[in-house]
């Protein structure tokens, strides 16, 4: 089994999700729905649950995505419709570089993976949530991993050299090329 029409790309903020979704979206062909860009709304305001579920069921209806973010309150109907999740499992350390580098690239500005009127900022709860993530939040996703494993793609990607094998990877299962 080793279809890649829809794929949910989860791990710690700062760990490259949105990154690897393009790069995927670009190289199969298959849309790209950023989470945060779907969720969020202007000046930082969250959407509600409600509103969330609401959205996702709009996305998981289509023949093809790749969805990256975490967000637990849409996690069960995306892994439910999912023939592939991806996992990004970096270190803090790590995601914080990101983070921080990320940050003085779009400063004042919204990246292009998150709603038009969310300039990019740096709070200590976002700090925070990621120094916490591998303690508070992979265990569970370990474990959801390992429910699905025998009916999903599942891939835990853990460096650089891994996300670009597995890019190349699937354009040589596709039978394209780099």
């Amino acid at each position: 089994m080793k279809n890649y029409n829809k794929i949910m790309i989860i791990g710690c903020g700062g760990s490259g999700k949105s990154t690897l979704a393009r790069k995927l979206s670009h190289k199969i062909d298959v849309p790209v729905f950023h989470l945060d860009a779907l969720f969020w709304h202007d000046n930082w305001e969250m959407s509600s649950k409600d509103e969330q579920r609401h959205i996702i069921n709009n996305v998981l209806d289509k023949d093809q995505w790749i969805i990256d973010g975490n967000y637990s309150a849409t996690m069960d109907m995306r892994v439910a419709k999912a023939d592939t999740i991806i996992f990004i499992d970096r270190s803090r350390v790590m995601c914080l570089y990101n983070v921080f580098k990320r940050y003085i690239h779009y400063k004042g500005h919204s990246r292009p993976d998150m709603h038009d009127n969310c300039p990019e900022k740096i709070d200590f709860e976002f700090v925070r949530w990621i120094w916490t993530f591998n303690k508070k939040r992979k265990p569970a996703i370990i474990e959801m991993l390992a429910d699905v494993q025998n009916s999903k793609n599942v891939v835990i990607l853990k460096s650089n050299r891994q996300i670009d094998y597995f890019l190349k990877s699937v354009l040589t299962r596709a039978g394209m090329k780099d």
